[in-house]
């Protein structure tokens, strides 16, 4: 109970942000699903998580597996990385850029394969006031499909490069597959969240807060 009380401290800046248009709009179509989900019985239960929050949280999820993929580069015994040239740099910047954008597209085909009205059910964005982009989900899911579509970028972008590494000793990969689980680690604190759960409830359906970062269960 007291961590759930002080997650809600962290989210009260965001309570009172202004919403955009867009999200006024999501959090119309929200509330319509949530009134005809408490018609068939359900109660609504908030898993959402302050974008603070999930920053700090993220550096915590991924060190273990940092440290882990670290100790097992170096058993292998691997040479170090020995640095870029500017030209590799920005290069290196420019891939990372684009597989922001690729971790958020990967969320958006999971889901979409398991969401009721698929692509038409997913929806990108960017959270202006922290630069956050953002793929949402506007169906509700099962449970292992909500966390199978949050761990997927994670899993492709993050945990495989570093996989691969350890046969092929590119230590540019391992670092790469280390900021891609860096940037996973939101994700991942969320799917924790949703572990963390206890529930006595039979029947779960996960739904993507419309504007907060973070999930809606609606159980019974």
């Amino acid at each position: 109970m007291k961590k759930e009380e002080d997650n809600r401290k962290l989210t009260k800046e965001e309570d009172n942000r202004k919403l955009t248009k867009v999200e006024e709009r999501r959090n119309k179509e929200y509330e319509k699903i949530k009134e005809e989900m408490l018609k068939l019985g359900y109660e609504e239960r908030d898993l959402t998580i302050g974008i603070v929050y999930a920053n700090v949280m993220a550096f915590i999820m991924a060190l273990p597996f940092i440290v882990l993929f670290s100790i097992l580069f170096s058993i292998g015994k691997h040479s170090s990385f020995s640095g870029m040239s500017i030209l590799e740099c920005i290069i290196f910047l420019i891939i990372f850029f684009i597989c922001i954008a690729v971790h958020e597209g990967i969320h958006g085909i999971t889901w979409a394969v398991f969401a009721e009205n698929h692509f038409k059910s997913i929806e990108f964005g960017i959270i202006v006031e922290s630069f956050t982009p953002y793929c949402t989900c506007k169906s509700p899911l099962k449970k292992h499909e909500y966390i199978i579509g949050a761990i997927m970028p994670t899993f492709i972008l993050g945990i495989l490069p570093c996989v691969v590494s350890l046969f092929t000793g590119q230590a540019v990969l391992l670092y790469f597959g280390f900021l891609m689980i860096l940037s996973g680690g939101g994700d991942m604190t969320i799917i924790y969240h949703i572990l963390l759960k206890r529930s006595e409830k039979k029947e779960e359906l996960y739904l993507d807060h419309p504007y907060k970062c973070g999930t809606m269960v609606f159980e019974k």
